[in-house]
């Protein structure tokens, strides 16, 4: 099966919510999640895409998290979820959009190449309370978590342009073989998860802050 990137999202900080609220889903909070899409060849630089950016560079951004990616295989669970028909690209925040990969497939320390850019996968995706706000939806960060389904971040070791359309390579692969669903359910349960604990330990590429 060919891996695609099907699109590319990128935005600015905004504010929303009220100061004033006490209630979850209103209170005030700034972010660079809601998206839009980007067309044409775009610059992937060290510490991200061209044109986006980060509220909050304490949990986001840097040279270890430069660039997030999502399944586009997701979207229908998500969109299952939230009650909608469909979702828009960007719908969780992320910068690129892939078809044909998969948490369960993605590995800590993979090397993907896409375009001219290439790329290392750092660790996967924490979703914060943020994405609950953004859907109106409480319970979405939790259900994030409960499935493992988070997206996962990338580290840019060359830069370049991507653009909508171009293919995915798989350039290497970590011989440890920890996926990224793999990493999250032994986050979640570390004593019956151990051993993946463990070999997480021993991958070099996995960013230090994870």
């Amino acid at each position: 099966m060919s891996i695609k990137l099907i699109s590319i999202q990128v935005g600015c900080v905004k504010s929303y919510g009220d100061k004033q609220s006490k209630e979850f889903l209103d209170k005030y909070w700034e972010s660079a999640f809601f998206k839009g899409v980007a067309d044409g060849k775009i610059w992937v630089g060290k510490t991200g895409l061209a044109g986006d950016e980060v509220a909050d560079k304490v949990h986001h951004g840097g040279l270890e998290k430069a660039v997030f990616a999502n399944s586009y295989e997701n979207y229908g669970e998500w969109a299952k979820f939230l009650g909608l028909n469909s979702i828009p690209f960007g719908a969780l925040g992320e910068n690129l959009t892939i078809s044909g990969l998969h948490e369960s497939s993605v590995c800590l320390g993979d090397v993907h190449k896409i375009g001219s850019v290439v790329l290392q996968v750092s660790q996967p995706r924490k979703p914060c309370w943020k994405i609950a706000a953004r859907w109106s939806n409480k319970k979405f960060t939790n259900e994030i978590y409960t499935t493992g389904l988070t997206g996962w971040y990338y580290r840019v070791v060359e830069e370049g342009f991507v653009e909508a359309g171009d293919e995915v390579s798989v350039v290497s692969q970590d011989e440890s073989k920890v996926s990224i669903l793999d990493a999250n359910m032994a986050f979640a349960n570390p004593i019956k998860y151990r051993d993946i604990l463990e070999k997480i330990a021993t991958i070099g590429a996995i960013a230090p802050s994870y």
